[in-house]
């Protein structure tokens, strides 16, 4: 665990958080400064826990028929209280890029989907998670399950999924990867969706993605010196933004929204949301100094850069 303890702002001023513990008393501005993508300021100094290694840690492997049923699975996992350290699932097209790479991981190539869960812990906590995982994913109609303990074996199941993205590079001279996050619940209907808009713009898809939290990983491969191809992407793209947003998804999980999510902002905000997003920004940076033209779009072009006229004080 880390959080900042001092930071400074574009205004000279600095401060220093009184929780290093990470909790929060009165206005929570330690969580302020860590979402606002660097648009506040710059951390200068980081608080850090140092936690023990975990005694054990068992990686499991679970190919399913097709992705549907795989993400049916994290559901009922979640639902069951099983509390693991990852959940990652990889469909077909991930496979088939993976294992014809120097990335093989030996996942099953007829397989539509796997899942990579991971325990850590003590021996008989994690001994306890295993075996009532196994018992729901057979439950859930995985083709195979297989565990390891060792740790040659573990890096070996896990290169895979840490090279997908690597593995996608032979595919295609450029990627388009996308970073929504939706519950759970509504997986197998938004994977659904992203392939079927895909599909319907004549673009290759491969889905790698954070099944235990929900964050996808839409993977478009695409090549960028065709401007029709290009077009078709951020088409795409924006659809299977709008079908995450549909189902209570947000626009980022992990990565943030930096410019290109921009013009998705109001499709999740409203106007009274964004300005006041832009009234904390302006208390903390009322120049614009720090990372210009992110997060917030503007009436005017969701790059602009200028600050803002006047400046409330």
């Amino acid at each position: 665990m880390s959080s900042p303890s001092r930071w400074s702002f574009p205004t000279g001023a600095s401060s220093r958080s009184d929780t290093p513990t990470g909790t929060s008393h009165g206005l929570d501005l330690r969580g302020l400064f860590l979402g606002s993508e660097g648009t506040l300021g710059i951390a200068t100094e980081l608080v850090v826990r140092l936690t023990p290694n975990p005694e054990v840690t068992e990686t499991l492997l679970a190919p399913f028929r097709t992705l549907r049923p795989a993400c049916e699975a994290v559901s009922t996992l979640i639902r069951e209280g099983i509390s693991a350290a990852a959940i990652e699932a990889l469909d077909d097209r991930t496979i088939a890029a993976v294992e014809a790479s120097v990335f093989r991981a030996g996942y099953p190539t007829d397989a539509g989907a796997v899942l990579l869960i991971e325990f850590d812990g003590t021996g008989e906590d994690v001994g306890e998670s295993v075996a009532r995982t196994r018992a729901l994913l057979e439950a859930a109609g995985a083709m195979s399950i297989s565990s390891t303990r060792d740790p040659d074996q573990r890096k070996v199941l896990w290169r895979g999924r840490k090279g997908a993205f690597g593995a996608m590079g032979r595919l295609a001279p450029d990627l388009y990867v996308q970073d929504a996050v939706v519950p759970r619940t509504k997986l197998p209907e938004v994977l659904e969706k992203v392939c079927a808009i895909c599909d319907a713009y004549g673009l290759r898809l491969a889905n790698v993605f954070h099944a235990g939290d929900g964050n996808l990983h839409p993977n478009i491969s695409y090549d960028g010196r065709d401007p029709d191809e290009v077009e078709r992407v951020i088409r795409a793209g924006r659809e299977i933004i709008e079908a995450c947003l549909a189902v209570g998804g947000s626009l980022s999980g992990e990565h943030g929204i930096g410019l290109e999510k921009q013009e998705f902002m109001p499709l999740l905000f409203n106007d009274a949301d964004l300005d006041a997003m832009k009234r904390v920004r302006d208390v903390f940076d009322p120049t614009r100094l720090m990372n210009p033209g992110k997060v917030i779009p503007t009436p005017r072009a969701c790059t602009e850069t200028r600050p803002p006229k006047a400046v409330p004080t």
